[in-house]
């Protein structure tokens, strides 16, 4: 079996083990028309023909439009994609000449995800190979990095913005990239290289260039099996994090929605605290809106609001929050939570025996049905918090729902007198961000009669003589 063949079955094995996240849907793969994308087409092609791909193969091709023969490239793919009978995408962005190699390789991610949706494909593939995964070892080492760092570039990993989510997957990850260029020269295909990669003012090619030649002289082999064994080291460790933040997330993450999750750390002493804070970055990628893990400082200073009062905040990366509450932390997105109803006009009427009622844009839903006598089942014990029997007699119409105002005083059940809701509401632990959209339920003369999840007010609680009551149910979606 010649290199070729070695290379199709590879990455055969490596496709196959993501078939069940892409359920036959197109295939993107990113060629930029050098070495390594080159061969990724190729290979990718080849196995298009003997059907041994999921879906339907497209090559894109994404054009910073920073150099001037950029568009040599761009026609040097579409040339090679009309060679294989397929599909070619070219996107140009609009950067500036001096854009930062970060930025190119964000929108360049961007643009390979567009693309992807666009033809509903489940799945982008990269030629990035062995070598490459060593710089970016060296290079994370010498910049200063963690396990996670240090394990270098992941085979698959999901590229996220908004509602899109694709899965990126690279199946050379353990290909020489002279393996690559030996297979391109024996199959006779041309590559175009970008010029850019001789430039020595680029960090990344200051290290590809010079550092890791000069120290491959040096150490010899040494060298790579070193990085070898730092990455396979540090991938086992970062492993075994994930796992446990995930078993945190699932099983301490409470009243999660598409934009909160809320996490009971009650219980965990400082040997957990690794596991935490890898909780708290799935938490943030999860809620972030591109899918983003959180910067190191800012997990810290997530962390370190654990030894703070309850409704502190730390903001973090695409708008999201985290708040320090009575049990542990939560981690949300406000911007996606949905504002409720404003109440300078008396708030949101609420009607009995209409179906299910949105609280503004928020969470929350209620509803109300009239009874001639207080229903038996469920009962209060087994309904729960989000169900509340009132009795309308002091209440009179129309009710309405409202956010709490200053000044709001509210009489709990079983509670002689009127507190001030501010200092109840905090006696009951809600968090801070929780407390300000809770849909409060009030009377015409502007009463709280219930508020959801927490307690009904003493004045409309059921009496010995009650002979009507309202059953009123609150959900959160």
């Amino acid at each position: 079996m010649d290199s070729f063949e070695r290379l199709l079955e590879g990455t055969a094995r490596c496709l196959c083990r993501y078939e069940n996240l892409v359920a036959e849907r197109a295939i993107v793969a990113a060629v930029s028309g050098g070495v390594d994308s080159s061969v990724l087409a190729l290979a990718l092609a080849r196995l298009q023909g003997e059907g041994r791909l999921p879906g339907a193969l497209h090559i894109a091709h994404v054009d910073h439009g920073v150099r001037s023969d950029s568009a040599l490239s761009a026609q040097h793919v579409v040339d090679l994609a009309d060679r294989l009978d397929l599909p070619v995408h070219v996107h140009r962005l609009a950067l500036p000449p001096d854009a930062s190699e970060e930025l190119m390789r964000q929108r360049r991610y961007g643009a390979l995800l567009a693309i992807a949706a666009e033809h509903g494909a489940g799945m982008v593939i990269t030629g990035h190979h062995a070598d490459d995964n060593l710089e970016t070892v060296l290079f994370r080492m010498l910049r200063g990095t963690g396990p996670r760092g240090l394990a270098g570039i992941p085979e698959a990993r999901w590229l996220c913005e908004q509602e899109r989510r694709t899965l990126l997957v690279r199946p050379f990850l353990r290909t020489r990239r002279s393996t690559l260029a030996t297979i391109l020269s024996r199959l006779g295909v041309p590559a175009y290289e970008d010029s850019t990669n001789q430039d020595l003012d680029k960090a990344r090619n200051r290290l590809r260039l010079e550092t890791i030649p000069a120290l491959r002289r040096s150490l010899g082999v040494g060298l790579d099996v070193a990085l070898m064994t730092v990455a396979s080291t540090a991938r086992a460790a970062t492993e075994i994090l994930e796992a446990h933040g995930i078993r945190i997330l699932s099983q301490r993450g409470h009243h999660r929605t598409a934009w909160r999750v809320e996490l009971d750390l009650r219980g965990l002493d400082e040997a957990a605290r690794p596991f935490v804070e890898e909780a708290l970055r799935q938490a943030h990628a999860m809620l972030h809106p591109q899918g983003e893990r959180p910067l190191t400082c800012w997990v810290q200073r997530a962390m370190d609001l654990l030894g703070k009062d309850t409704g502190k905040r730390v903001a973090g990366r695409g708008g999201l929050w985290v708040e320090r509450t009575r049990d542990g932390l939560l981690v949300l997105d406000p911007e996606r939570a949905g504002p409720p109803p404003k109440t300078d006009t008396g708030g949101q009427l609420f009607l009995l025996d209409s179906g299910r009622q949105r609280f503004g844009a928020t969470e929350w839903y209620l509803q109300a049905s009239e009874h001639p006598i207080p229903p038996l089942v469920p009962s209060p014990r087994e309904a729960g918090r989000m169900r509340a029997l009132l009795d309308p007699r002091t209440a009179p119409l129309p009710w309405r729902l409202r956010t709490r105002r200053p000044g709001d005083r509210f009489q709990p059940l079983g509670c002689g007198q009127e507190l001030e809701l501010r200092r109840f509401l905090q006696s009951r632990h809600l968090a801070r961000f929780d407390r300000d959209r809770l849909p409060l339920l009030v009377d015409g003369n502007d009463r709280i009669l219930w508020i959801p999840g927490v307690e009904v007010a003493e004045p409309v609680r059921l009496q010995l003589n009650t002979r009507r009551s309202i059953e009123v149910q609150a959900s959160v979606a």
